[in-house]
């Protein structure tokens, strides 16, 4: 068993509870049906982990990677990324052959018109109804 288990740690204000493997537990008080004062480990386990730019914060996921401050620094110039790597994709109509800004990968057709009148192609009907 290692000597640091069991041990108090505290970080940014918080404590907590060194428990096996080195994971952190925030400390938990409860008082039982007798009176007795009870300190147990909460199932919420933490890490603290160093960001790229120095600081040390708590991870309440092993997800997390970046501080908040650096998360916030990067999601702007992220989203601006991606923003300029979507390119609109230009396609012809199928019927007509008029240029198209598609919305959408599988947008084929410019108008309704023109939707109908290949429906109307490939059903065998005319385009002109008659009575």
């Amino acid at each position: 068993m290692n000597s640091l288990t069991g041990s108090r740690v505290d970080h940014q204000g918080k404590t907590f509870i060194i428990g096996h493997a080195g994971r952190l537990y925030e400390p938990h008080t409860s008082v039982d049906a007798w009176g007795r004062t009870r300190h147990t480990q909460k199932r919420t386990k933490y890490r603290i982990v160093a960001c790229k730019c120095g600081q040390c914060f708590v991870a309440h996921d092993a997800r997390l990677k970046t501080c908040e401050a650096c998360k916030a620094h990067a999601q702007p110039a992220r989203c601006a990324r991606r923003a300029i790597e979507i390119k609109p994709l230009l396609a012809d109509c199928m019927i007509c052959g008029r240029p198209l800004a598609a919305q959408r990968r599988t947008k084929i057709y410019c108008s309704r018109a023109c939707q109908q009148h290949a429906y109307r192609q490939r059903h065998g009907k005319s385009s002109i109804s008659g009575t």
